[in-house]
């Protein structure tokens, strides 16, 4: 290759790649230009900065001190502030992304066994977001949440004996919605047909019940009412759950709390669940059992009879992980099972039994 080839694949190397600088070079920053955030491209993280003793931790692929990486935390926000006095969460993980992605061994989060815990970086993200919130505590001048007024302030004139508006603060942040409230309604839907069916929902709930959530017309008219759904949910001040019960009955069944948050996060919360309780569930029940003679003899009895069961399915694993944390945190397995012949319904157990106000699953067995 010419000089000039190599010149010019090096420009665009370069270009679009970040310049990684070792701490213990003469150079005294990093600049990063790949992330979304625009003061987070530009970000410089003073490496040379860092404790002595962590920047050998760091050289030789071990974990950081933690008064080091308190140290490193302080110097890295300190950093932030200089574009972004009160950087929100997101910026954070961006920020937490690039230290462990560049040093994972020192940074990210790992189990006794070597294993990468979830994204690798929560725990940097939640000490950085942490201080960030810190030093911010008495700065009332960067605060990303405003004040609003319940009314408009030309309803108020000088001369008026109305009372002065009440000052209310109300959730902005959309955080990591993806529909967090929408301003336009669905193609051929107005305000009054969106109320309009609204009380046909009410209508239906009331003379047929929750079962009414699998009609074809109520998932296609809870689908149209999203809008007015999440004007209510975000109303300025926040209603309670009962009053927006009362409105839309179908948002607390099942299918309709799993359809609405697949609108609002793009997340199928039941398939995502399950995955989390097969995957996260194995591993909890694996821990439990690796450790067992340090468990009391609760604990170490319910491992029996996990172990006694073989090889356990998808099903049985979120049930028995479930146990487990109870058993863990001492709760007693009537706060959330109700045992039931394997032959009971739910009308004859509603008829016969008095069950509780709270929810609870019925776990059918043989008698």
């Amino acid at each position: 290759m010419t000089p000039l080839l190599w010149s010019l694949a090096l420009l665009h190397q370069l270009k679009h790649q970040a310049i990684h600088v070792h701490p213990s070079s003469s150079t005294s920053t990093t600049m990063y230009n790949h992330y979304s955030s625009s003061w987070v491209s530009h970000l410089q993280i003073p490496w040379e900065r860092f404790p002595l003793r962590l920047s050998h931790a760091i050289t030789r692929g071990d974990r950081a001190h933690p008064e080091d990486r308190r140290s490193m935390v302080r110097i890295v926000v300190e950093a932030m502030q200089v574009h972004c006095r009160n950087p929100k969460r997101a910026s954070c993980e961006e920020v937490a992304k690039i230290i462990v992605n560049r040093y994972p061994q020192t940074f990210a989060d790992f189990t006794e066994k070597g294993e990468r815990l979830g994204c690798g970086h929560y725990s940097l993200l939640r000490s950085i977001k942490s201080r960030v919130e810190h030093v911010n505590r008495d700065n009332t001048t960067h605060r990303l949440r405003q004040t609003k007024r319940t009314r408009n302030e030309e309803d108020y004139s000088p001369n008026s004996n109305a009372t002065s508006p009440k000052k209310v603060r109300c959730l902005v942040d959309s955080y990591s919605c993806i529909n967090w409230q929408p301003v336009e309604l669905p193609e051929g839907e107005t305000p009054a047909s969106s109320e309009e069916k609204k009380h046909i929902l009410l209508t239906i709930f009331n003379s047929e019940g929750p079962g009414a959530v699998e009609r074809p017309d109520v998932d296609d008219f809870m689908c149209l009412t999203y809008i007015s759904q999440r004007q209510l949910i975000n109303s300025c001040p926040s209603l309670s759950v009962a009053v927006i019960q009362e409105q839309w009955p179908f948002l607390f069944t099942q299918k309709g709390l799993s359809n609405h948050f697949y609108k609002f996060t793009g997340i199928d919360i039941s398939e995502r669940l399950g995955q989390a309780l097969i995957t996260k569930g194995r591993r909890i029940v694996n821990y439990f059992s690796s450790q067992k003679l340090k468990w009391n003899l609760g604990i170490r009895t319910l491992i029996q009879q996990i172990e006694s069961e073989g090889v356990l399915t998808n099903n049985k694993v979120g049930t028995a992980t479930i146990l487990l944390m109870m058993k863990y945190y001492k709760e007693d397995e009537d706060s959330l099972f109700v045992l039931a012949d394997e032959t009971s319904t739910r009308m004859s157990l509603e008829a016969e039994s008095n069950l509780p106000i709270t929810p609870r699953l019925i776990m059918l067995d043989d008698p």
